[in-house]
Formats: C-alpha cells, sequence, structure tokens
C-alpha cells in the first residue's frame, strides 16, 4: 500500500546511488596470518582488477562485449586500476560480466550475512542500468537472491551495495554476476568488486509473550473498538484510481464473534461522504493517534486474505509523523499485500524518500530480494502469521515467523534512500479494489480476516 496508494508499477524501478565516501580494501586471508591482522575474508579473486590473469569474463545476446583492464584510474578508493566492459550496440535480451570467486562453495553458509560492493562509473553518464548479483553464466546457483543496481546520468564513480543473508548453498561456479544492459551501446568501469561476511544488525530476541495485544473479541457483527481504531471514508481512488467507497458500516468492517476482525469488500454502488459515486465499497481502519508502534518493536498477525481479479488487501505500518513531514517521508512497512491475480502470493515492500527530495518514493520490495514469497496455496485456503521487526538499524519482514525480505539503513543510505524507521508507527487494514481489469462480473464478497493483532517490544520472540 502507500498513504496515497501510488501505482505498484514503481516498485520495479531501479534508483541511482550516490556517491560514498567509503574505500573498499581487499583483504585477504594468507596462511599463517594471525586472526588478529585477518580481519576480513575477501571472496573475489580480483576485484580491482590488479592482476593481469583476473578471469573476468563477459558475452551478450547482442554480440561481444569487450573487456578492458585499465591503469591509472583514480577514485574515492585506494584501487589504482579497474575493468572497462563495453560494448559498440545491438538488441539482445541478456548481457553479463563474471568476476570469479574464491572458493564459493565454502565461503557461503546459509543464515550468515554478508555485503557485496562495488565502485561503478558510465563513462558515457547515459542512464543506463548495471548491477551486481551472485549466479553462474545462466543466472543459477544463487547462494542468495539479493541484487543492487545503479544507474548515472554522471561520469563519477558511485558505491553500489547490498547486505543480505546467504539462503541457499553456492556451487563451484557461482561468481559476481554483473548485469548489463539488453540492448545499446554501453561502456561501465568497475572496481573495488567485493564479497566478505558482514556483521550486521539482526532483530533481538524478545519475551515470549508480547507486550500489548489489539484483540478483535467481542459479538459477532459489531464495529471494531474506536478506542483503537478509526475508519478513513471516500471513494477518492486513494492515488491509484481504485475502485471503492471507504464506509464506516459494519457490512464492510466488523468482528466475526471469534476473535477475529473482518474487512469485506462488495459489489455495491454506494456514493460516499465526499460525493463520490463507486461500485464498490469496503474499509480501511488505521490506530493513528490512538496505538503507536514505538521501533525496536515485532508487529504480527494471523491473516486470511482474500484472492481475485483486482482485490488488494493489506496490512501495513506507516509513520506516525506523517502529517508533519508527508509521505514517503514518513515511511511506510507493507508487511503484507495480496495481488488478486496470483493467488499464492504474498508481497512485502518499504517505502522512503529520496534523500534530499522527501517528497519522492523510492520503495523496495516486491521485485527485490525477499519481497515476493510464493506460499504453496492461496492466500485465503488459510491464516499465515505476517510480522515485522524495525528500528533505526534494520527492517526484517516474516511469514509464519520465516524471514522473507531484510533490508539495513546503510544500504538504503548508499542508495540515495533515507531511513525513516527509526521513528514510531502506526497499524492500517485495508482491501482495495485495484483499477487493473476488474471483471463487470466479480465476485460479490471478498473478505480479510485479522487474529489478534501482537506487539513484541525489543525484538522477536522467536
Amino acid at each position: 500500500m502507500s498513504w496515497t496508494r501510488r501505482d505498484r508499477r514503481t516498485l520495479t524501478a531501479r534508483h541511482a546511488a550516490l556517491t560514498a565516501t567509503l574505500a573498499v580494501a581487499a583483504t585477504l586471508v594468507l596462511p599463517g596470518m594471525p586472526s588478529a591482522q585477518a580481519a576480513t575474508v575477501e571472496a573475489v579473486l580480483d576485484g580491482t582488477v590488479a592482476g593481469v590473469n583476473h578471469g573476468w569474463t563477459a558475452a551478450s545476446a547482442a554480440g561481444t562485449v569487450a573487456l578492458r583492464r585499465v591503469t591509472d584510474v583514480s577514485g574515492p578508493f585506494p584501487a589504482k586500476t579497474a575493468m572497462e566492459i563495453s560494448r559498440a550496440g545491438g538488441s539482445g535480451s541478456w548481457a553479463l560480466a563474471l568476476a570469479p570467486l574464491r572458493n564459493p562453495v565454502s565461503f557461503f553458509t546459509v543464515g550468515k550475512t554478508y555485503r557485496m560492493q562495488a565502485w561503478v562509473r558510465d563513462s558515457r553518464g547515459s542512464n543506463q542500468s548495471i548491477g551486481i548479483l551472485l549466479a553462474n553464466g545462466n543466472y543459477a546457483h544463487r547462494p542468495a537472491d539479493a541484487a543492487v543496481y545503479g544507474t548515472y546520468t554522471d561520469t563519477s564513480w558511485h558505491l553500489i551495495t547490498r547486505t543480505f543473508v546467504a539462503t541457499a548453498a553456492a556451487h563451484a561456479d557461482t561468481a559476481v554476476y554483473l548485469a548489463l544492459p539488453a540492448s545499446g551501446a554501453f561502456r561501465f568501469q568497475v572496481t573495488g568488486l567485493t564479497v566478505r561476511e558482514h556483521v550486521a544488525a539482526m532483530p533481538a530476541k524478545a519475551a515470549p509473550k508480547p507486550d500489548r495485544v489489539i484483540s478483535f473479541a467481542g459479538k459477532a457483527g459489531t464495529a471494531p473498538s474506536a478506542s483503537v481504531w478509526n475508519h478513513e471514508t471516500g471513494g477518492n481512488g486513494w492515488g491509484n484510481r481504485e475502485l471503492q467507497t471507504y464506509t464506516t458500516s459494519t457490512a464492510n468492517s466488523y468482528l466475526d464473534g471469534a476473535g477475529r476482525l473482518a474487512i469485506t469488500a462488495r459489489r455495491q454502488t454506494v456514493k460516499g461522504t465526499d460525493g463520490i459515486t463507486r461500485d464498490f465499497t469496503s474499509a480501511r481502519l488505521t490506530t493513528q493517534g490512538k496505538v503507536t508502534i514505538k521501533p525496536g518493536s515485532y508487529v504480527e498477525s494471523a491473516i486470511i486474505a482474500p484472492v481475485g481479479t483486482g482485490v488488494w488487501p493489506a496490512f501495513w505500518l506507516l509513520g506516525a509523523n506523517v502529517k508533519q513531514v508527508g509521505w514517503p517521508a514518513a515511511g511506510e512497512l507493507d508487511i503484507l499485500e495480496g495481488k488478486g491475480a496470483t493467488p499464492t502470493i504474498a508481497h512485502t515492500a518499504m517505502h522512503m524518500s529520496k534523500i534530499g527530495a522527501p517528497d519522492t518514493d523510492l520503495p523496495y520490495g516486491w521485485g527485490d530480494a525477499g519481497g515476493t514469497t510464493d506460499l504453496g496455496v492461496p492466500l485465503d485456503s488459510k491464516a499465515h502469521r505476517y510480522g515485522v521487526y524495525f528500528d533505526k538499524h534494520v527492517v526484517r519482514f516474516y511469514i509464519d515467523r520465516k524471514p522473507t525480505m531484510t533490508f539495513w539503513a546503510s544500504d538504503a543510505a548508499a542508495s540515495g534512500r533515507t531511513w525513516p524507521f527509526g521513528n514510531e508507527a502506526f497499524i492500517v487494514l485495508n482491501v482495495a479494489m485495484a483499477s487493473s481489469a476488474v471483471p463487470a462480473r466479480s465476485a460479490a464478497i471478498r473478505t480479510m480476516t485479522i487474529g489478534d493483532i501482537s506487539i513484541y517490544q525489543g525484538g522477536t520472540p522467536f
């Protein structure tokens, strides 16, 4: 979701990384070196192209990709050499360069945290995309789905960086995969390419009992507690050309008598209090001004989400200072979003603003590592636990208490994003009807069922 519910297609865009003043040095562990001196093990065989036999390779469906070692490089890093990667033109479906890793099978351990970085320069300032990830030449044998991309309209050096958790074993042919423009001419220079184990902030272990539970106990058909929940109303499209009018009616939001809240979207032509007529009704509830979540907390609920073309259920958090600073500057954490036409897929996402441009949204999620989870069964077939932990250092999402997507403040800063998640937030629940081809004979009723919302302070309870 979003405070204004902007078009979700923006989540597929990649944004330029800001120039950082960090130095990348490849410190290797050599036989016999004391552990105190061996601070970091470097996985990339020759990330600064210091040696002539660097082992880099490149290929493209559009023709030859040239590799050229360049010297006398100058930038905000200690290296004096770099790899120039170029192609004269052509049209194709893929292009890549591979930088070999040292012993990838033994280097990566499932569950450990790593960081990959590279200094990148587009010598044409072409605004074309370049990315780094881990894979072999067939985009397989990936120890993690993490990737980071940059696009540049200048010819300066930029640092791109991504912290990630290894989720699978590597293979002997796993390498650093540089994703290049599929078509057209390009000329990039890369140096300081590094992959290392990294000590990153993670949620602490909290007490097994929640500090607060927002309960939905009560008589069936009655409204949720007004001391906790606000109703937002209207049919103004909510920034996404949505097709529903949100109401306060217990036909759209009500207790089910079994300790759960139900939010129901109905095919029902209604003119809202804002004078706008829509063909669907639904509900959008918030705890704004009534219940706020402190940073350093884990929030969780068991939810049965509706599916079907055009249905858009969501459970999310929004920065409590949104009225003061606006959206997306206040920050948004989408714990669960469903897209009805893909009934087995659960989405998570984050919204942050661009550094220096608080009204510009630079989201992360959906198409990014861990942002899309296939549960294997439709979201309405049974309840799943959806949760998120957030603080000033890290945001981590969970489904059924297993981590899905993790993003760190340091990576946000390096990619030009602010980090608003060290502030308080409030809860939002809603079911929207998206503008994307809702058929005239859509099902009359779609319901999201929400169990108790548990709030744990200080970490996660598992």
